[in-house]
């Protein structure tokens, strides 16, 4: 996973600014569940979960957890904080 940014349930904002949406795929039932995710950014808000499928790791947002719910159950187990880059430059 750190490949990808994230490490012990953190991950930096300027990494989580180049994660995909996952829109579609063939077989949800393949993805795995990261973590949950809040926050608000810069560029962007983030509100919903990362999950990997395959290799990549990709962003859900609620919305679309909410509509999938009826056909899959998500579980997940921890939360991702943002490291702000800010915060990151300080240390």
């Amino acid at each position: 996973m750190e490949r990808h940014g994230l490490n012990e349930n953190k991950i930096r904002e300027l990494y989580l600014y180049k994660i995909p949406s996952l829109k579609t795929c063939d077989n949800w039932a393949a993805v795995k569940e990261i973590g949950r995710l809040e926050f608000r950014g810069k560029h962007a808000n983030y509100n919903g979960a990362l999950v990997q499928y395959g290799d990549n790791v990709y962003f859900i947002p609620n919305s679309r957890l909410e509509a999938l719910t009826p056909y899959r159950k998500w579980h997940f187990k921890n939360v991702i904080s943002v490291i702000k880059e800010s915060e990151r430059k300080k240390k």
